[in-house]
């Protein structure tokens, strides 16, 4: 005769069981609590990463639509206390930016757009940069 194993005796389950599954699902819960806050932080610092070089994106775009002529004797200021994007619209959030122009040849010019923002252990940044021509329509 063979005897086979039975996962469920005729008796139901024992005391000792139920308590071995219990701590089983607490251990299990307890490390799932303590990794969604981790995931949090991780998907806010890739969001704000996003956001911040899209802002700069926008900034450099903006920058580069006012051609050589404008560019090669602007001077630019820090970002102003509010970012309003393209529809005139105030976007929130502790983003800043400084744009910078060098010359690299009498008729090239580099741009450059720093975005920085603060995060809780330090400040983060995204740098951005474009060429302009003399000679780009």
């Amino acid at each position: 005769m063979v005897r086979r194993l039975s996962f469920f005796s005729s008796t139901g389950v024992s005391i000792v069981e139920t308590m071995i599954a219990l701590v089983v699902i607490v251990v299990g819960l307890a490390a799932l609590r303590h990794a969604f806050p981790n995931n949090h932080a991780i998907e806010r610092h890739a969001s704000e990463r996003v956001q911040a070089a899209l802002l700069g994106k926008h900034h450099l775009e903006q920058l580069r639509m006012r051609g050589f002529p404008a560019l090669a004797t602007a001077r630019f200021e820090p970002t102003p206390a509010l970012f309003v994007d393209s529809h005139a619209q105030v976007v929130e959030g502790p983003f800043r930016w400084r744009a910078e122009v060098q010359h690299e040849a009498e008729d090239l010019l580099a741009v450059y757009v720093r975005v920085v923002w603060p995060w809780p252990a330090q400040t983060h940044q995204v740098e951005l940069a474009t060429y302009v021509s003399r000679h780009t329509p």
